[in-house]
């Protein structure tokens, strides 16, 4: 290449690419070990014992849940490959595909519904699903005796749903998203490059990070959801140490997050509809 001329910067790019990968596969380290024990539970779930026949839900929430692995496997290769906001895009999807087996797994009325669809599309918006999501959350929660009143829903059912719109933030063609992005490739940090090239900046690690945080929470739902379907034969020892690799998730995405906490995120949803509403319903008086 030359001052006047992109030839030979295709090629090129691939070489950058292999150079920078070591180095991003250091810094996403601490979360390699939940990623891989996130996706191996989701290809292990079909196969463990269980008390109850495939079923049309079951059947029809296997179909989302490999979507959601490859899904899972295609964002964390993009983060390796250091196109973060690319990776946010297909993370979108993951969270659309693992709440898809939430809302089916368990519900053959909903796999019908899903069946019978003239358009192939899922009938439910996203926040649909986050909404039923949450009732199923409610649901447990009160079988457990704990109060789980309607302005605690509202407050969840946002919640989660603001994950999305997040992604979204990253996926759709948005002023702060595109900002961000241009200065991955600068000379002196005033202009930025028009070519493609790895983001390899450390203020970019925030978004990496809750990249991942989102798409495993929702896989690891779905998992755990699939697994309900199924009426897993708990005192199965492959059971047994497959729960135990699956509970092992949280809290090592909650240590691989510690360095991170506090540190700002370029994208923001603050000034969305949905946060005002969360806000407001925050503001509200406790039920008694």
């Amino acid at each position: 290449m030359t001052r006047e001329s992109a030839v030979g910067l295709w090629n090129a790019l691939s070489i950058v690419e292999r150079a920078e990968s070591p180095k991003l596969a250091k810094v996403l380290e601490p979360f390699s070990r939940p990623v891989a024990n996130c996706y191996e539970c989701g290809v292990e779930v079909p196969t463990l014992p269980s008390k109850r026949a495939q079923t049309k839900d079951i059947a029809v929430a296997a179909l989302f849940l490999k979507r959601t692995l490859n899904d899972l496997r295609a964002t964390w290769n993009l983060l390796l490959q250091g196109y973060t906001s690319q990776a946010g895009s297909v993370a979108a999807a993951a969270f659309e595909n693992a709440l898809i087996v939430t809302c089916i797994a368990g519900n053959s009325d909903r796999a019908d519904m899903l069946i019978k669809s003239k358009s192939g599309e899922s009938p439910w918006s996203v926040a649909d699903l986050c909404k039923i999501h949450i009732r199923q959350v409610q649901g447990e929660a009160e079988k457990s005796g704990k109060a789980f009143s309607e302005r605690e829903f509202g407050l969840a059912w946002r919640e989660l749903y603001a994950q999305y719109v997040w992604l979204c933030k990253i996926k759709h063609p948005t002023m702060p998203s595109a900002l961000h992005d241009a200065f991955s490739v600068s000379l002196d940090g005033n202009e930025y490059i028009i070519m493609a090239a790895p983001d390899t900046r450390p203020e970019d690690m925030p978004n990496k990070a809750m990249i991942l945080v989102a798409t495993i929470n929702r896989i690891l739902a779905a998992i755990r959801r699939f697994a309900w379907a199924c009426n897993m034969d708990i005192g199965n020892a492959r059971v047994v140490s497959w729960q135990k690799r699956l509970d092992s998730v949280i809290p090592d995405i909650y240590e691989a997050m510690k360095p991170l906490w506090g540190k700002p995120l370029p994208i923001s949803v603050g000034n969305t509809k949905l946060a005002r509403e969360y806000r407001e319903l925050r503001q509200t008086p406790h039920e008694k």
